[in-house]
């Protein structure tokens, strides 16, 4: 049952084409012509009423990379659904992670950009802190993926690397290739494979030296990943 008003809803409608109109702004022109005059004035509302919704132009921004932020974990919880071991489940959301960042390279910039302590200053509060919610909730699904491996004693840490060293550890080595991956400029005097096969096979060496099982001279994870693609529907 609906238990919303018709002016809450309005609200909620309102605000919705507010983020759709600055997402395209983002799309379109880039960080730097995203305003709430501009947003006023595609939207053909007053700045005002703008303002009853955002506080500032970083609080829309934080709210894009909030709803980045879902999409995001709703892509890694599809990735973690493929039918496959513990390993293949970590390969599926370093797949995914790519995949986002191919889908919405805007949004990743976006996230990129939040992550400054000037950035969260200007947002509205409660939207930093669910934003800081939404991290952890991606977070969670890796941490959930590793501990479910050392469960099965599919995957032994040394003494001295906990389950978040790990993750993080997978987290830089996507986010750094990545990133690099889009400044073309500084990689050109480097042969490199495309980022997707690189990433991969990078995730496989990182995972065999952490003795994760099964190791990639036991298992075929070239087909994982022909597979990994076809859970994901993308055409290899």
């Amino acid at each position: 049952m609906n238990t919303l008003s018709r002016r809450q809803r309005d609200f909620l409608q309102r605000e919705q084409l507010f983020l759709d109109t600055a997402r395209q702004i983002l799309r379109n022109d880039g960080i730097a012509h995203l305003t709430m005059d501009r947003i006023a004035e595609l939207t053909e509302y007053a700045k005002g009423t703008v303002y009853k919704h955002f506080t500032c132009k970083e609080d829309i921004l934080c709210a894009l990379c909030l709803d980045c932020l879902q999409r995001m974990a709703d892509l890694f919880r599809h990735a973690s659904s493929l039918p496959g071991n513990s390993r293949e489940h970590v390969l599926a959301v370093g797949t995914a992670y790519q995949l986002f960042t191919l889908q919405f390279p805007e949004e990743f910039d976006l996230l990129i950009a939040s992550r400054t302590s000037k950035f969260r200053q200007k947002a509205a509060p409660k939207r930093v802190e669910d934003m800081g919610n939404a991290d952890q909730v991606v977070h969670n699904q890796l941490r959930a993926i590793v501990g479910r491996a050392i469960a099965e004693n599919a995957l032994v840490l040394p003494p001295h690397i906990d389950v978040d060293e790990l993750c993080f550890s997978l987290w830089a080595l996507s986010f750094g290739m990545l990133v690099l991956d889009q400044a073309k400029d500084m990689t050109t005097e480097l042969q490199l494979p495309p980022v997707q096969k690189m990433l991969f096979s990078q995730f496989n060496l990182l995972l065999d030296g952490y003795g994760w099982k099964p190791l990639s001279t036991e298992f075929d994870y070239l087909q994982s990943f022909q597979r990994i693609l076809r859970h994901m529907d993308v055409q290899s």
